[in-house]
């Protein structure tokens, strides 16, 4: 910076440089900063930092505002064509949304041939980058190369390559139903809320004194397992949450402004999903029933058992013995 700049224009940066980077500076403020009462004289201090890219100028309204920018940045766009620098500045404002070709080509007015080529220099000097849109795939658009595309562009931790991932959430959701599951049957201590899975093949609904499993709960245990790369945040769980009440897999218990969402897996979720925990748990059973109860369960395991939800009563051998209740009525 020394060998481009005056020592005044260098001071004036440097007074500038120590408000956050995105101070915008009127007149009267680069008029104290540079402890210069002339105007003619600070606007030539502006207009030197100006030429360098020291300096990007801005309107507010009526009045003209100044923002410093940083010395590497100042150093990257001085290395640029002024086509590249002006296609440059409007990328740059794009922020994380990022701009298509075609409005760079409107806002520029620049022949389509000039922009393909700036755009390739950038890109190849990794100024800039495409990417792609869920909202619009067939379009290109370009953003800073150091900055992270905004989740309506990318879609969010749902979208791989800009397609929509369904192995992914099935996944999650099916984690996520496990969890509450888990939680909602096997807990032991309703203060400390420690769990096991050791079945209780008498229970036939989740315990009334558990409150349920809060949205921080999933969030923490599917970050810490090493499910996904991605950090899913509180917003990505309830998305999960509500699918899965959809389904009628869970429901929702409860709920304030502090903890948005307090869960319990549905019974019938578990009943579907064929309930092979409590089934053939014969050992288990034993401690909590009687030797003759036992071995009724046990002779009778062929045609029904209330610990196999999904068996059924045989057929009757002779169905013309059947008797049914509304005829017999009806007599």
């Amino acid at each position: 910076m020394s060998d481009v700049l005056s020592n005044d224009a260098r001071n004036l940066y440097a007074k500038m440089r120590e408000f956050p980077s995105s101070k915008l500076f009127g007149q009267e403020e680069i008029e104290t900063a540079s402890g210069v009462n002339k105007k003619s004289v600070y606007m030539d201090l502006l207009q030197e930092l100006i030429d360098h890219k020291f300096i990007k100028v801005s309107r507010t309204g009526d009045e003209l505002k100044f923002q410093a920018v940083a010395e590497e940045e100042a150093k990257k766009v001085s290395s640029m064509t002024d086509d590249e620098a002006m296609i440059y500045s409007y990328i740059e404002n794009s922020g994380r949304e990022g701009i298509w070709t075609k409005t760079i080509k409107a806002k520029t007015n620049l022949h389509q041939h000039i922009v393909q080529k700036c755009l390739k220099s950038l890109e190849n000097n990794r100024y800039i980058k495409s990417i792609k849109s869920v909202k619009h795939p067939t379009r290109k658009i370009y953003m800073l190369y150091n900055l992270q595309p905004s989740i309506d562009v990318t879609g969010g931790p749902w979208f791989t390559d800009s397609e929509l991932d369904t192995e992914f959430i099935d996944t999650l959701v099916e984690v996520c139903w496990r969890f509450i599951v888990a939680k909602t049957i096997y807990i032991q201590n309703p203060e400390s809320e420690d769990y096991d899975s050791s079945s209780n093949p008498l229970q036939t609904s989740h315990h009334n004194h558990h409150r349920g499993v809060d949205l921080d709960q999933i969030v923490d245990y599917i970050n810490s397992s090493n499910i996904t790369s991605v950090e899913l945040g509180i917003n990505d769980i309830r998305s999960l949450c509500d699918v899965l009440i959809y389904d009628d897999r869970i429901e929702e218990v409860g709920g304030n402004q502090e903890n948005s969402g307090i869960f319990r897996a549905t019974w019938q979720s578990i009943i579907d999903k064929g309930n092979t925990v409590f089934q053939n748990n014969y050992q288990t059973i034993s401690e909590a029933v009687d030797k003759e109860c036992l071995d009724y369960l046990q002779s009778n395991q062929s045609n029904f058992s209330i610990f196999q939800y999904k068996s059924t009563i045989q057929d009757l051998q002779d169905s013309e013995d059947l008797v049914y209740l509304d005829s017999w009525m009806n007599e």
